[in-house]
């Protein structure tokens, strides 16, 4: 063999070394890239308290991550979830299987049972154990009318299907687990009504005084056999019909009445409710036969007969306490006051009452008719008169009047301008304004604004112009030029100048005690319609 073909085969060689070398590189990279990286699917115990990522990581040296939130997961519920893995900045997909395969544990009780007690399952196991929801059932359903000891078979099966089979006892007594009571029964309620064998001791939890037998239906009622609590029930059942009085009942033509209203003498344990047989015909005038039936909560009628009169109402109402009355000038009076209205019907009746022909403000005579009107339309009507007369006021009783208050408001050591306050604020508390005055009189007006406590603006001033004058302090009137109303206030003086005094309330709530010429020209800007506009020609002092 020549050297150049030694040299051709060993390049073969040596290119055929390198591509097995590339190919098994390519092989192995292959592999590793294929391999798996998490397992498919991993189970768990049902009731797990958690899931380790780890157990679904083959390559254990990866850094991994729960994309699904685990903890939304029942570890208690067997099934198959789908989880997602970050791991190396790549998402897997696998499962978490949640498998039940522990059977559920328990204890068996002991259960004392009433004759015909259907005994819940249940009631036979305690301290139940298991991951998962137990559904608890018997074998073979106990005969509670067999009386004495019976072993049953409770069935334990939990959500994987895990079963566990328990034994236990079952004792039946020969007790009533329901008696029966007549409603309204006042007889009492013993052990013995339930249970008559003497070799159990029983005594009631439940106080029966506590129940009320007048109710119909199943009362429960608790007591105590060997130290077990029982449940039994008092059947309150109803057969007696109610009885009752029928009695004649009037009624007016055309209204109609509750059928109850017929009866009396009503006895019954449970409530009744009265219903006519035949509805009674309440617009025919005159007596008729009724029947009425009477049904108990137990549903036992009966029928109770009863007599209705329709009777037509003819009779006018009568007015009472109309009266004479005799008023004076500027006064109030309250027509309705002391007269009312009765009717043999009708417990209201509409009083008109028309004073429209009633001066108050001048001396005279008028008429105020009364008009009654029943629900059947007949008419009553009365007419009294009302007497005006002039108010004449003697100077000696007006100032009998006028110290009495002035001693309940000021007291010894006051300066003039402290009285005129206490002034200012009595009549403006003591007189509500009603719009209405006898400006023929001021002495007449002032007393009657005193006594009765009502007036208008001129009434607040001759109340004020009195009591000042009794007071010492001076005082000048002043009335209104111009503007839509007259209105009357003053001027007084308590040593320090002359200042504007107003006793009448405003809707502006402003004070008016004791102001400057310039506070009631910025006051009758403020209100308008020349509020504290004045003739300052008629008085011979100037104003502060």
């Amino acid at each position: 063999m020549t050297m150049r073909r030694k040299k051709r085969r060993h390049r073969k060689l040596v290119f055929l070394f390198i591509s097995l070398c590339i190919l098994f590189v390519l092989s192995a990279f292959a592999y590793i890239q294929m391999k798996p990286k998490v397992a498919k699917a991993v189970t768990i115990e049902a009731g797990s308290l958690e899931v380790n990522i780890q157990e679904f990581i083959l390559d254990k040296g990866s850094n991994a991550s729960f994309l699904t939130n685990i903890n939304t997961l029942d570890l208690s519920i067997p099934g198959a979830y789908e989880v997602q893995i970050d791991m190396d900045g790549k998402v897997y997909t696998s499962q978490l299987i949640i498998e039940d395969t522990v059977p559920p544990k328990a204890e068996s009780v002991n259960y004392i049972a009433l004759v015909g007690e259907k005994v819940p399952a249940d009631a036979l196991i305690t301290n139940i154990t298991d991951a998962t929801d137990v559904e608890v059932s018997f074998k073979e359903p106990p005969d509670t009318s067999i009386l004495g000891e019976q072993e049953v078979t409770v069935l334990l099966k939990d959500a994987g299907g895990n079963k566990t089979e328990m034994n236990a006892m079952i004792t039946v007594l020969d007790i009533n687990h329901s008696i029966t009571v007549e409603a309204g029964s006042i007889r009492e309620i013993r052990p013995e009504d339930f249970i008559t064998d003497k070799k159990y001791s029983v005594s009631f939890v439940t106080d029966p005084m506590s129940l009320d037998l007048n109710i119909v239906g199943t009362h429960i009622i608790q007591f105590n056999i060997n130290g077990i609590v029982k449940n039994a029930g008092i059947e309150v059942v109803d057969t007696i019909p109610p009885i009752a009085v029928g009695k004649v009942t009037e009624t007016w033509l055309g209204e109609t009445i509750d059928p109850i209203t017929f009866l009396t003498d009503i006895q019954d344990a449970t409530e009744v409710k009265a219903s006519y047989k035949q509805a009674p015909n309440f617009s025919v005038l005159g007596e008729q036969n009724v029947t009425i039936l009477l049904k108990d909560e137990g549903c036992n009628t009966s029928e109770i007969e009863a007599t209705l009169i329709v009777k037509e109402d003819l009779e006018a109402p009568e007015i009472l306490g109309v009266r004479d009355k005799t008023v004076y000038i500027g006064d109030t009076v309250s027509h309705r006051k002391g007269v009312s209205v009765i009717d043999n019907k009708d417990k209201d009746v509409s009083l008109q009452i028309d004073s429209s022909k009633v001066n108050l403000k001048k001396e005279g005579t008028y008429p105020v008719t009364y008009t009654a009107i029943d629900s059947s339309g007949n008419t009553a009507t009365k007419t009294s008169e009302i007497t005006v007369k002039a108010l004449l006021v003697a100077e000696d009783t007006l100032n009998e009047l006028v110290d009495d208050v002035l001693s309940q408001i000021t007291d010894q050591g006051m300066t003039q301008k402290e009285i005129a306050k206490k002034i200012y604020t009595w009549t403006k508390g003591h007189i509500a304004y009603t719009g209405d005055s006898d400006k023929s009189d001021w002495m007449a007006e002032a007393y009657r604004g005193i006594k009765n406590g009502v007036g208008d603006c001129f009434t607040y001033f001759c109340v004020s112009q009195a009591m000042l004058n009794r007071a010492g302090i001076d005082n000048i009137g002043l009335t209104r030029v111009g503007g839509r109303t007259r209105h009357y206030w003053s001027l007084i003086n308590c040593g320090e100048g002359w200042y504007h005094f107003d006793s009448t309330p405003h809707k502006d709530h402003r004070n008016s005690f004791y102001l400057t010429q310039s506070e009631v020209n910025d006051l009758t800007d403020l209100r308008g319609n020349n509020y504290y506009i004045y003739d300052e020609t008629t008085i011979d002092v100037i104003p502060e």
